[in-house]
């Protein structure tokens, strides 16, 4: 049985959708499959000359809308032969493992699995709130129609499976937990415990979304400074021409490709050496971020969302928490500082909670299912 991998970006690179693809990949042939990827690319000239005036649109006259070219009948056409391209190519008991709940759509050859962290609805009624335009109606509507028709869909949210199993006839939908975000050869060492009692490093990712916690941690920490705590700020995944302000207590590094040796050695050794994981966003905090930032024992400090509460039920016990409105977050910080009993329990809670996820445990469940 050979496994065909959609994915909307090259498995071969770490960087595509939070790394995913690429270990989705690699431990599937660790497991014996063998893995053809397609990369269900965006014709570029049209998308090109379709975004263009959207993003305009947006910029200066205020436009709310989703609709780029991803989201047209154009590009679903083209995923679609991509999909048949595939029934030609396969054997029978061949199987196609699709990133994302949009395309392409069921060829009716081969099973079927879509694996994705929540459909075009969810983001609307949840994040977005507001109603879809007309058009959006429609790509929403196509979308529904590929997740009807799939033999299953595996989501990375426990809120997100509940809802899936609500909106949906197909009851096919499955939540196997989540994935921690780190290849075989990354290993933690075993003084991790003392290197986070002494540090005094806060890490930040996040990409510019997330801007606005990347600033409220920095104001909060340039005040804690003037109280005397000699605290560093390290951030990832913004570039260092959207920060204001320089310190130097303040590292702000960009982008890191694991992809490339040296990023990240650089992203796993600020990992290691951090007392703190800190992205205090509301709503949505770089999940797959916070679980590595878990899995190498790190406290976080976030404020509470939907995600976090139901797949980490006990999540007092390894963070902590601010909130929503009120401005604590130095408070919390403190905390970590002046009790270091209760901050090495909350170190040893965080990799207890994160360690199930591993990617040897999804990958074995997601071949249950063929």
């Amino acid at each position: 049985m050979k496994v065909y991998l959609c994915t909307t970006a090259t498995s071969k690179k770490y960087k595509s959708w939070s790394n995913i693809p690429y270990l989705l990949h690699k431990n599937f042939e660790r497991s014996g499959y063998k893995v053809k990827n397609f990369v269900l690319r965006e014709f570029q000239p049209i998308k090109f000359l379709f975004n263009l005036p959207v993003r305009v649109l947006i910029k200066f006259f205020g436009l709310k809308t989703t609709y780029y070219y991803v989201r047209t009948p154009l590009h679903f056409f083209f995923t679609y032969i991509y999909s048949q391209y595939i029934r030609f190519l396969s054997d029978d008991n061949d199987i196609m493992i699709v990133q994302g709940f949009s395309y392409p759509p069921h060829n009716n050859k081969n099973k079927m699995l879509i694996l994705g962290d929540w459909p075009s609805s969810y983001l609307f009624d949840h994040f977005l709130k507001r109603k879809p335009s007309k058009m959006e109606k429609r790509s929403i509507a196509r979308e529904d129609r590929v997740i009807e028709r799939a033999d299953a869909v595996v989501t990375l949210f426990p809120n997100v499976h509940k809802y899936m199993l609500n909106r949906y006839q197909n009851k096919n939908i499955y939540y196997f937990g989540n994935v921690v975000n780190i290849d075989a050869e990354v290993i933690i060492p075993l003084d991790i415990l003392t290197i986070k009692k002494k540090s005094q490093k806060i890490l930040f990712i996040g990409k510019p979304f997330y801007l606005a916690g990347a600033n409220e941690l920095i104001s909060a920490v340039e005040h804690l400074r003037g109280q005397g705590y000699k605290l560093n700020v390290d951030i990832v995944g913004i570039e260092p021409n959207l920060i204001n302000k320089k310190f130097d207590w303040l590292s702000v590094h960009g982008y890191l490709d694991k992809g490339k040796l040296a990023d990240k050695h650089k992203y796993y050794t600020l990992l290691k050496n951090a007392k703190l994981f800190i992205n205090t966003t509301p709503s949505w905090n770089a999940f797959q971020a916070t679980l590595e930032a878990m899995y190498f024992y790190t406290p976080i400090v976030v404020r509470v969302n939907e995600s976090l509460t139901q797949t980490f039920p006990k999540l007092e016990g390894f963070s902590y928490l601010v909130a929503e409105r009120n401005e604590d977050l130095e408070k919390e910080i403190i905390k970590s500082i002046e009790h270091s009993g209760e901050y090495l329990e909350k170190c040893k809670q965080a990799h207890k909670a994160a360690k199930p996820y591993t990617w040897e445990n999804f990958t074995q469940k997601l071949m249950e299912l063929f």
